[in-house]
Formats: structure tokens, C-alpha cells, sequence
């Protein structure tokens, strides 16, 4: 078995230039092309974090309002059953104030008001029992929403609870 080999011309193991006209460009379009997806991608990006943290916010509001409503609870049916034995009377509405500075008593409810309301929707005269609907609705904010407000986001939350005298 015999190899035969075959010189070939050096111009041969060149590379060829002649080509390199016509791939002027295909970098600058490359280039451009990778830009714009990164730019698409960061954009993206950017929105999902956005309504997370609006998420959040709107989320954190809502356990704000829930404390607030469960806070004005607390006292309805503190003055409603009291301590000390003596029945209190059922009020129709009571409105509280629960935080309009940084300086209140209450930290934790900046921006809240909490509403309640009860009724006495039965009366057992034999037993001597009566029975009682209060609700309690808290609302929180973050700032004072005014005419112009774009931003301002209010969230409210509403508890009911049934009771009886003992």
C-alpha cells in the first residue's frame, strides 16, 4: 500500500479575504439584537418587582385594618361586658381615632380609624338573656387621600361578632 501526497499551493492554507466584505455588519445587527433583549428582560424585571412590593404593601395594610378592627372590638366588648359584673349598655356607634401622629399612644397604627357599631337584636325575657351583634371595621392607609391623591392606598377590614349576656 503506497500514500501519495499532494503539495498544494500556500495560498491555499490561507484564509480567504475576499469574504470579509461581505460580512461587514453582522456584528453591529448582533449586538443590537442582544441589547434589546437584555433591555426587554430588565423590564420585565422591573415590573414583577414592582407588584410585589405593591403585594406587600397592600398586604401589610390589610393586617394593619384587621388590628385596628379587632383593636375597636376589644373595646366595644370591654364596655359592653365589663369587669367588674355591671352590664353596660349596647351604643349604637362609636368611631375612634386610633393613630393620627407619630407621637400617639398606639404605635403600630399610623394612619387608622376603627368603627363599631352594636345592636341588640333579641331579648329572652324569660331567661333574662339578651343577644348582641357588634361589628367592628378598621381602615388604614398610607397618608391622607385627598381630591389629587394618585398614589394614597386605603385598605379596610370588617369583623362581626356575636355575644350574649350571661
Amino acid at each position: 500500500m503506497s500514500i501519495h501526497y499532494q503539495l498544494l499551493p500556500e495560498n491555499k492554507a490561507q484564509p480567504n479575504f475576499n469574504n470579509l466584505e461581505m460580512q461587514q455588519g453582522s456584528a453591529i445587527v448582533m449586538s443590537l439584537f442582544v441589547i434589546i433583549i437584555l433591555t426587554l428582560l430588565g423590564s420585565v424585571l422591573m415590573r414583577m418587582i414592582s407588584t410585589s412590593s405593591e403585594t406587600v404593601s397592600q398586604e401589610v395594610l390589610g393586617t394593619r385594618a384587621y388590628m385596628a378592627a379587632n383593636s375597636a372590638m376589644q373595646g366595644e366588648l370591654q364596655q359592653l361586658f365589663p369587669l367588674n359584673g355591671v352590664a353596660g349598655s349596647c351604643n349604637t356607634t362609636n368611631s375612634y381615632l386610633l393613630q393620627t401622629s407619630l407621637n400617639s399612644d398606639i404605635p403600630g397604627l399610623y394612619d387608622c380609624t376603627a368603627a363599631t357599631s352594636c345592636e341588640n337584636y333579641h331579648t329572652d325575657t324569660v331567661n333574662l338573656v339578651e343577644y348582641y351583634r357588634l361589628t367592628s371595621t378598621g381602615e388604614c392607609g398610607s397618608g391622607i387621600m385627598g381630591a389629587d391623591s394618585k398614589v394614597i392606598v386605603k385598605s379596610s377590614r370588617t369583623i362581626q361578632v356575636e355575644a350574649k349576656s350571661l
